[in-house]
């Protein structure tokens, strides 16, 4: 290939005509210019079938750069090389790669080596195949062209010509991007023909496609490209619910009026006065989300999940020959600390049971915008839809007979009661917050803050009932009230709160990538809710008997139907897989 000499102008301006020696006239100029225009049209053609780019942004430092007036480009040129052998190995063994770049140089019009690396702004000039790359493999279908020798140690040139007057080439000059040798349409890499499109789409070729055929082309082609899938196991500790003493017994001996009253050094708690469902607990975390091609934007949807926790309580009393219900009496002449007692030497004969059960589930729905993207680090914001629920369910069952005389009651006579608190809570906020990811090698340390301002709407429910059982000569008389003993009227049903909560969320992942789809991850999460009801958190251990009687309440109202609220915390181990298409 000719190398031209700086003229003030780029050298793929050059009139060729011009410059020819034998052209003498208007006539000989004009046909010696078609000649030069063929010649070289051909010298292009055969070249750009053999020709390999080399980016500059992978040069060796072995050289120096001449003084030139403003900023200079590479631009490709090749020297001739001696005739090299055609890869037997790759035609004998299709797919293996022939050879790899070992070193590239870029040299300047006077033929000395460039030292440094191209700048912002500067390209390759020229043809296809897109540039190359030092440690790159030839792909097997540059290599196997029947139309193509190729030698890894062909001496390549390249010449220098300065920026200024980029804007003079004309519309044929093709501007190939160094920084990927991939197809910018199809994403097929290396893979262009001599006229300067890729041999699989034609993109780049001059050929005019409608970008929004080509995206949906692209998409046809690869619907998942974009996507991420994670799957996450959890290690989960939640918060458990407070709640009073329950179930209580007393040492025997004990006489009826002490028997289960709490404050009393005779007195034991079987049940409450703890957190329930404060257990360790399985489960799991599932992502999807996906970027929309180059623009930086994405959308995710995320799933967490926990297994229930159920906490079951039953005694009778063939284990304690004493067995009470505590709570504190504020009717009219009140005693304070007292107890019902469902199990007592020859009186009663009885048990209790007690269930408790706790679920809990996350998730959000966000819109990603990168902020910082590098080779080794990104930084994006995202704003969305958070929720979060949490519900709570305890229930108190007891039975018991009457066997004594003492009691006051008939001899057989039975009672079933049940108290029920459950509640429901579901958090809505809108969510906002930042992620983070560091790259070390295969290893990577992501960090994501998320804040959830919202609502919590909760619902509470309390419902009792006491069905009592009286034998008599000809059958049994059998009453049933809408009351047990923590639920009376004066708090049963159910009631509706709203709440203004926060919700902050932290999430630390270390993971490994396998290859490159594949990842492995362990982290740990922290989620907190300000705003919650519990279940056990419920019970007013006050209760005014009075209400019972006849004549109707007298005196205090209680238990209440007041709220109590609290916060929830949640924390977990993680182990993750994560599968990017």
């Amino acid at each position: 290939m000719t190398n031209h000499t700086n003229t003030g102008k780029p050298a793929a301006r050059c009139d060729l005509g011009r410059d020819c020696v034998f052209a003498k006239s208007w006539t000989s100029r004009a046909a010696c210019t078609i000649v030069c225009v063929l010649g070289w049209m051909l010298i292009a053609g055969f070249f750009g079938t053999i020709g390999l780019t080399i980016p500059a942004a992978n040069a060796q430092e072995n050289g120096s750069r001449s003084a030139t007036n403003g900023r200079r480009i590479p631009v490709r040129s090749y020297s001739p090389a001696p005739a090299p052998q055609q890869s037997r190995v790759l035609k004998e063994k299709p797919g293996i790669q022939p050879g790899q770049v070992t070193s590239v140089e870029i040299r300047n019009e006077a033929g000395e080596i460039v030292s440094e690396e191209l700048q912002e702004n500067e390209y390759f000039i020229g043809a296809a195949p897109p540039p190359i790359t030092v440690g790159q493999r030839i792909p097997a279908q540059m290599a196997s062209s029947p139309t193509m020798d190729f030698d890894s140690r062909a001496p390549i040139e390249t010449e220098v010509v300065p920026l200024d007057g980029l804007t003079e080439f004309d519309e044929s000059i093709m501007l190939s991007n160094p920084l990927s040798g991939s197809c910018d349409s199809c994403g097929s890499a290396g893979g262009y023909a001599s006229g300067g499109g890729c041999d699989v789409c034609g993109h780049g070729s001059g050929q005019s496609i409608d970008p929004r055929v080509e995206h949906i082309a692209r998409l046809i082609a690869n619907p998942l490209t974009g996507f991420w899938v994670r799957a996450e196991y959890m290690h989960l500790l939640l918060d458990g619910q407070s709640v009073p003493s329950l179930v209580t017994t007393s040492v025997p001996l004990t006489l009826r009026a002490d028997a289960g009253k709490l404050g009393l050094p005779s007195t034991t708690t079987l049940y409450g006065n703890d957190e329930l469902g404060e257990d360790e607990r399985s489960g799991g975390r599932f992502e999807i989300g996906r970027y929309f091609g180059n623009s930086g934007l994405a959308m995710s949807a995320s799933f967490l999940f926990a297994e229930d926790v159920d906490d079951q309580f039953s005694v009778n009393s063939a284990n304690f020959g004493i067995l009470a219900r505590p709570f504190v009496n504020v009717g009219p002449g009140g005693l304070g600390n007292d107890a019902e007692l469902i199990s007592f030497p020859d009186l009663f004969t009885g048990n209790i049971d007690v269930h408790s059960s706790t679920s809990f589930s996350a998730g959000d729905v966000l819109l990603r915008a990168i902020l910082i993207f590098q080779k080794d680090r990104q930084l994006e914001g995202f704003v969305g839809y958070s929720y979060l629920n949490l519900d709570d369910d305890l229930s108190i069952r007891d039975f018991r007979r009457a066997i004594g005389g003492a009691s006051g009651l008939a001899i057989g006579t039975t009672i079933e009661e049940s108290d029920r608190f459950s509640t429901d809570n579901h958090f809505n906020a809108a969510a906002m917050g930042v992620r983070s990811q560091t790259c070390f090698g295969g290893w990577s340390l992501s960090s994501m803050l998320k804040l959830g301002l919202g609502v919590t709407s909760s619902t509470s429910t309390a419902t009792g009932s006491t069905t009592t059982s009286v034998p008599l000569p000809v059958g049994t008389d059998v009453a049933t009230r809408n009351s047990g003993l923590l639920v009376q009227d004066t708090n049963s049903g159910s009631r509706d709160y709203d709440e203004f909560a926060v919700s902050p969320e932290l999430r630390l992942l270390l993971s490994r990538r396998l290859d490159n789809d594949w990842s492995v991850s362990v982290g740990y999460h922290f989620l907190y809710l300000s705003r919650v009801l519990r279940a056990g958190e419920q019970i007013d251990p006050l209760v005014n008997p009075s209400q019972l009687a006849p004549g109707g309440l007298q005196g205090f109202a209680a238990p209440r139907r007041d709220a109590f609220y609290n916060d929830l915390t949640a924390q977990a181990i993680t182990l993750g897989l994560l599968r990017e298409f």
